[in-house]
């Protein structure tokens, strides 16, 4: 499983081999020009019922060893109070 701190652990040069033995297969693969590969890792953040946020984590493979990485961080739309629904409704007690 990838998390930040394994994440921060690879180092270019890293085989494969070694990535998918210390972290697993990747969530996807895909494939860039120039014999690239781009492995994506996803590590999702929550509260038990609630997710908070998504870390996508990019490792660049050429030639069966990683040459590059970054990361980027998704978090679910924000409740928009005036345009949805109530999310806990009906749940949520009736005024009258």
């Amino acid at each position: 499983m990838m998390s930040y701190s394994n994440y921060d652990q690879i180092e270019v040069g890293t085989s494969v081999a070694t990535l998918k033995s210390e972290v697993g297969k990747p969530y996807a693969i895909h494939y860039k020009e120039e014999g690239k590969e781009e492995y994506e890792y996803i590590e999702r953040i929550d509260t038990g019922t609630v997710l908070v946020a998504e870390n996508h984590y990019y490792l660049i493979v050429k030639e069966g060893k990683v040459i590059g990485k970054y990361m980027t961080r998704e978090r679910p739309p924000a409740y928009d109070l005036i345009y949805q629904e109530d999310p806990n409704y009906p749940g949520y007690p009736n005024l009258p």
